[in-house]
């Protein structure tokens, strides 16, 4: 049966896929405007449309539906870390480029905003900054891991662990820049900065900064 609008007339129902990304853009602007804690499926619902049942049907419930919102932006913003290392290249053009796509992706609205909802509710709901983490800065950690991983392979780099290395220089890119711009204490860089700042970081970590 046609769902109806509030002059009583039939409304033309949507396509699931389509139902489905209404939900989750409601959704998320409801866990954004009001934390997850008081964020609540009936506000989704009035804005989205649908049911309680087509909810719990698809998602299971209000956790769930934060956490496929999670998973999906992390991994929308992070796929371009996924691409292949040139390995033909050298390990600071890799280390460098794969710089810039993660600093691009940390310092874009949709990450921002996940990220200001996972510092909000992470002290109430440590699982959900956990799986924030697992899906972001953990899952970017790994891709560097495995860039120096081959480099310690092929003889360029002297380190005995590398998943530590790779959480440090992502330490390294999540400056005071980026905190400023998580607290909206400033605009996100433009190009030209983002470039300063990982020449900065990848000279300094390959490098250090002991005169030679």
């Amino acid at each position: 049966m046609p769902e109806k609008n509030s002059d009583g007339k039939g409304k033309k129902r949507l396509p699931a896929e389509q139902r489905e990304k209404v939900l989750r853009k409601a959704a998320l602007g409801v866990f954004l405007e009001k934390g997850y804690g008081a964020a609540s499926l009936d506000e989704i619902i009035r804005r989205a449309g649908g049911s309680r049942r087509s909810i719990y049907t698809r998602f299971g419930g209000k956790e769930e539906l934060f956490r496929a919102l999670i998973a999906e932006i992390a991994d929308l913003a992070l796929a371009p870390l996924r691409q292949d290392f040139d390995t033909g290249g050298s390990l600071r053009e890799n280390l460098s480029g794969s710089a810039d796509r993660l600093l691009s992706a940390l310092l874009s609205p949709s990450v921002l905003d996940l990220s200001r909802l996972a510092l909000a509710d992470g002290a109430r709901f440590p699982e959900f900054a956990q799986a924030y983490f697992e899906a972001g800065p953990g899952s970017a950690a790994e891709s560097f891991a495995a860039l120096f991983d081959l480099a310690r392979q092929r003889g360029e780099i002297f380190c005995q662990d590398t998943r530590l290395a790779a959480g440090q220089f992502v330490g390294m890119l999540r400056d005071n820049v980026y905190l400023q711009v998580l607290l909206r204490l400033r605009p996100a860089p433009e190009q030209q900065e983002r470039e300063k700042i990982i020449e900065s970081a990848v000279g300094i970590f390959l490098h250090g900064l002991e005169k030679r």
